[in-house]
């Protein structure tokens, strides 16, 4: 029997730009300057809003606030950090409203222990606040954010499933600049951001799960140190095979349009470029 879209996981795309975000400060390019609502990019991050309606944020973007206004996004059951990258982190404060509803809602947070670690130092009054605040300095103001982390232990060839608001995730480790982000897949959905390239075994888990849905990494056309290319996004996608590809984290210099002509020639099943406030189902 064919599901409804009622009874499927529903993904908003919060943001769909690489860390400088679309149009990019001070820049001219054709882009930057472009008229097409699908090439203004904030940082990338999404929410997955499961079929019986709990909210999972995917990273905390310095955009956070507008992207959540934006979306009309009116709660946050929980947060995933893929990794401390400004760009997919310093947003995480703006959850603070969330949890000052009538039932002082505390938001788990799952990440890596190493970005975990990370969020402690930057964070100490958010993750340490019983060391930051003292009796000779107690809290005053607005309060801090209720967050609650959930670290995810994971070695660098492994695969840890963990259930987060009903749902089974299998997160991995994916190689980025000099460290790792954190991937995942949940159902027949895979998550693949800011890498230089995906270990085979993880390529091999991912086509056997014969994917209804691959969001993945292409930041740019020319070589990258630490993100996908144009190139090594399609060929990661025909090797994974999913039924539907979605690229995310696109830089200034792809046009959205020019990108999704690309991916129409060369795929013979969806693919293109992914853009703000963009639904898709899974």
């Amino acid at each position: 029997m064919k599901t409804t879209k009622a009874q499927r996981n529903k993904i908003t795309i919060l943001g769909s730009g690489t860390s400088t975000g679309v149009p990019m400060l001070g820049c001219n390019c054709p882009v930057c300057l472009s008229k097409n609502p699908k090439d203004k990019r904030y940082r990338t991050s999404f929410v997955i809003h499961t079929a019986k309606g709990k909210n999972i944020l995917i990273d905390t973007t310095p955009d956070m606030r507008s992207q959540l206004l934006e979306n009309n996004i009116k709660n946050i059951d929980t947060a995933i950090i893929t990794h401390e990258h400004a760009d997919h982190l310093h947003g995480i404060d703006d959850l603070r409203p969330f949890c000052f509803t009538p039932n002082h809602h505390t938001i788990p947070i799952h990440t890596s222990k190493v970005c975990g670690e990370v969020m402690k130092e930057r964070y100490p009054y958010i993750f340490h606040w019983e060391r930051f605040y003292t009796e000779d300095k107690p809290i005053i103001g607005g309060g801090i954010p209720r967050l609650e982390l959930e670290l995810i232990g994971i070695e660098k060839k492994g695969i840890i499933k963990k259930r987060i608001e009903g749902l089974d995730f299998y997160f991995f480790l994916l190689p980025h600049g000099y460290g790792e982000t954190m991937g995942f897949l949940q159902g027949k959905f895979a998550y693949i951001v800011d890498c230089h390239f995906v270990p085979d075994h993880i390529v091999k888990f991912l086509r056997k799960k014969k994917l209804e849905l691959l969001i993945i990494d292409c930041t740019q056309e020319e070589e990258h140190e630490s993100h996908l290319t144009i190139e090594t996004s399609f060929n990661y996608i025909e090797t994974i095979a999913p039924k539907k590809a979605g690229l995310i984290h696109m830089n200034h210099f792809l046009a959205h349009n020019e990108l999704n002509k690309r991916c129409k020639k060369h795929f013979k099943f969806p693919v293109g470029p992914l853009y703000d406030r963009q639904k898709l189902y899974y």
